[in-house]
């Protein structure tokens, strides 16, 4: 039957192009069929100021490897229903490639507009007509599928070989249109507010020696404003001059500021928009009579982004819910279709794919429970006995499946627990990565190129179960800043944000800093400009500066020493962080604990020397285990950990540098500095990719301007902070949690129980020998 069952999985591996829905679950992407063949393609150059980019960077619109599965969101306007729309493609494809066998496949709405043969040579330009009727006003999604196969190399190596770049400058929809925009719609805005880059721009126009409280409505508004428009890559910036190109200008205040920045009176109350499509350039005036009532408008425009619902195709809604990470509640079960697994079988060497979800900023990670992927998947005959899939939590080795038995088999719901330990606040990434090497690989017979044969699949019913887990805030933790959080407890006032002399580029660090923890959130967190550091450590702050301008404060008050010394590590020190391999080089084979396997001519050939290696390796995992045991029980100090008393000193490779403190028993400080404020701007940009604000953890972390982990140090100790009313099953789990997460306190737990339970049996029989 297994046998059976794997044959038409190899059959669909040889049809995969053409095969009816291939992962019909409910929530998820479908296969749908392919559409008619078309002609090739006409190759022409648009002007790009009439292109709907993608909302995607260069990186996102990198396709390496065998195979990839991308969906990204994009605006579609009422006015822009009425007349046709086609998709403009500018791309190049790596020289390795086999065009005869490397092909791009396009769906919108997951319908298939059709497929693009991939071929090597300079950028060229492709076009898609989309069918009448398949868009939606709002947000739509676009899928894109993609296989790619080399020329002549058969290795896993060589498929590191293989890559596909669009340019997002010259790439996205084109629309003509019959009606007239409405100026006054917020998706009209929204449509042109993004730069070739996918990221959204935000000018913040201040007057000169604005007060406090302006710059407090002003970054209230940008936050308000990168929720309602799913900006995940805030730009902002502030100034008294308006910006140029594709960007939104952003004026809150009085009429009477308003006049003075603009030189234009507004007319009335509340939120009017400007739009030029021609430019891409566009102004937002946020305006009252007096404070009060600006107060109130701006309450009413932040209610509205936290709670009015995304306009668009079920696809478009799930396109933006994936790329932020769907919320996943306590004791939820959700199939991998769900979390943007696209199913279908898989006929390459070497696999591999993610999925993305996120968590409440009050999750409590720990050793106290796991969350189970269920996993249903099928591989064919003929691997390789090293065959093997790797199950990946957060970049952390959470399972390993061995495949190379000889045999085709079929992995039915099998439960692969993901400790809660390993999960965390905020973004959280799932990889799968699988070796598939067979024996005919290394004969690399042309025949058997053109003819690929399914290796693997994982269905998309597979599903990720969420145990109940323990809710309750906790500090310091980088990564509840990363789910939008920089505070808990403390009342709901204002949070101070100290931003070093007022500096207009530093606050538009700030403001970028608050609108990615918008987007994470979903939620406004009020603040308090200031340019006078606290003159005691009582109460929560935010703060922005530089090494050199926050040197005497940060090493007085949070132990942080900011000037400099050489070290060594040009890399980060984090071992779970994970290294993308370069094209050129050959990728190590998979193992799991993240270390490459040795050559097998490099072993030692005597049996005494084998002997002896067993011995070591056998000694050097006991000395390891006691080392771990060791410093999880404060017996000697672990490198990793930054105790309440211990300084940090910064390293001379660091450039940006994210850290949270405790400051007395109740509060914390979040800080951000910069080397210098030449990188400020690149460091921003980097901090705000998904892959690298999803990776802030711990107490403090440094990083270069690329957004490379240097360093990361956890805290020895932890505050907690009630976030929703206690239950008993919360309090359990909340107990569970801390204990395991303080192995000393547990170990002297257990001890006093014992001790007590064998005092208790003692006095019992005492009284029961009695007469």
């Amino acid at each position: 039957m297994i046998r059976h069952h794997l044959s038409l999985l190899a059959v669909a591996g040889l049809l995969v192009a053409a095969s009816p829905s291939l992962a019909a679950t409910s929530g998820g992407f479908v296969l749908a069929p392919q559409a008619t063949p078309q002609a090739e393609t006409k190759e022409y150059f648009q002007d790009v100021n009439q292109i709907r980019r993608l909302i995607a960077d260069k990186k996102d619109l990198f396709f390496p490897g065998e195979t990839a599965n991308r969906e990204y969101p994009f605006v579609v306007l009422p006015s822009e229903m009425t007349g046709s729309a086609k998709l403009i493609l500018t791309l190049q494809t790596a020289i390795s490639v086999a065009p005869e066998r490397s092909a791009m496949r396009i769906f919108v709405n997951d319908r298939d507009i059709g497929t693009v043969n991939l071929k090597s040579g300079d950028a060229h330009q492709v076009e898609l007509e989309l069918p009448k009727g398949l868009l939606q006003p709002g947000y739509n999604a676009v899928t894109v599928l993609l296989d790619q196969s080399h020329r002549v190399d058969c290795s896993v190596e060589a498929t590191y070989e293989l890559w596909t770049q669009i340019d997002p400058g010259r790439s996205g929809f084109v629309f003509t249109r019959n009606a007239i925009d409405d100026p006054s719609d917020v998706s009209t805005l929204l449509a042109y507010s993004r730069d070739v880059n996918g990221h959204a721009a935000i000018n913040g126009l201040i007057t000169r020696g604005a007060a406090g409280e302006d710059i407090d409505r002003t970054f209230a508004v940008v936050q308000a404003l990168s929720i309602l428009g799913h900006f995940d890559r805030p730009v902002v910036t502030v100034g008294n001059e308006v910006g140029s190109g594709p960007g939104i200008d952003l004026v809150v205040g009085t009429f009477g500021t308003v006049r003075d920045l603009i030189g234009v009176t507004p007319q009335q109350s509340g939120v009017e928009f400007d739009i030029d499509p021609a430019s891409g350039r566009s102004r937002m005036i946020v305006a009252a009579r007096t404070a009060d009532e600006l107060a109130s408008t701006i309450r009413e425009f932040t209610l509205r982004a936290q709670t009015e619902l995304t306009d668009g195709s079920p696809q478009g809604r799930r396109a933006l819910g994936n790329r932020r990470g769907r919320l996943l509640a306590s004791g939820s079960e959700n199939s991998l279709a769900e979390l943007g697994l696209v199913s279908r079988p898989f006929a390459g060497r070497h696999f591999q794919q993610s999925i993305a979800f996120s968590l409440p900023a009050d999750f409590y990670p720990g050793d106290y429970g796991a969350a189970n992927l269920k996993l249903n998947a099928e591989y064919a005959a003929g691997l390789s006995p090293s065959a093997q899939m790797v199950v990946r939590a957060n970049g952390d080795t959470v399972a390993n499946i061995r495949l190379g038995e000889g045999r085709s088999g079929r992995i039915e719901g099998q439960v692969l627990p993901i400790p809660l330990a390993k999960l965390r606040p905020g973004y959280n990434v799932i990889e799968f990565e699988a070796e598939l090497s067979t024996a005919a690989d290394a004969v690399c017979d042309p025949a058997t190129l053109s003819n690929p044969t399914a290796r693997f699949f994982i269905k998309g019913d597979s599903t990720l179960n969420i145990p109940a887990f323990a809710q309750i805030g906790h500090a310091p933790d980088l990564a509840v800043v990363s789910a939008g959080k920089a505070r808990f407890g403390g009342g709901d006032g204002a949070t101070p944000l100290y931003v070093e002399g007022m500096d207009e580029t530093m606050l538009g660090a700030a403001g970028s800093f608050l609108a990615k923890m918008a987007y994470a959130s979903r939620e406004v967190s009020p603040v308090s400009v200031t340019s006078g550091w606290p003159l005691d450590r009582q109460g929560p702050l935010l703060a922005f500066g530089t090494f050199s301008g926050f040197s005497g404060q940060l090493k007085s008050d949070l132990g942080i020493d900011l000037n400099p010394i050489a070290t060594d590590a040009a890399l980060s020190l984090d071992q779970n962080q994970a290294q993308a391999a370069p094209t050129e080089e050959a990728a190590p084979a998979l193992s799991i604990d993240g270390v490459a396997a040795a050559p097998e001519n490099a072993r030692p050939t005597s049996v005494v020397a084998r002997l002896r290696e067993g011995v070591d390796n056998i000694l050097e995992g006991i000395k390891v285990r006691v080392r771990i045991q060791a410093a999880e029980l404060g017996l000697v100090d672990d490198p990793a950990v930054l105790t309440e008393e211990a300084g940090y000193q910064v390293s001379a490779e660091a450039d940006m540098l994210v850290a949270q403190r405790l400051v007395n028993d109740r509060d914390v400080w979040t800080v951000v500095a910069v080397r210098e404020p030449a990188v400020l701007g690149e460091s921003m940009r980097s901090l705000a990719q998904a892959d690298v604000w999803g990776g802030l953890s711990g107490s403090v972390n440094t990083l270069t301007r690329e957004g490379v982990v240097i360093d990361r140090k956890l805290a020895a100790h932890e505050r907690l902070y009630e976030t929703k009313p206690l239950s008993l099953q919360n309090g359990r789990l909340i107990v569970a949690g801390w204990f395991s997460n303080n192995a000393r306190e547990f170990t002297i737990a257990q001890i006093l129980v014992a001790i007590l339970l064998g005092a208790s049996t003692y006095l019992v029989l005492r009284q029961g020998r009695k007469p």
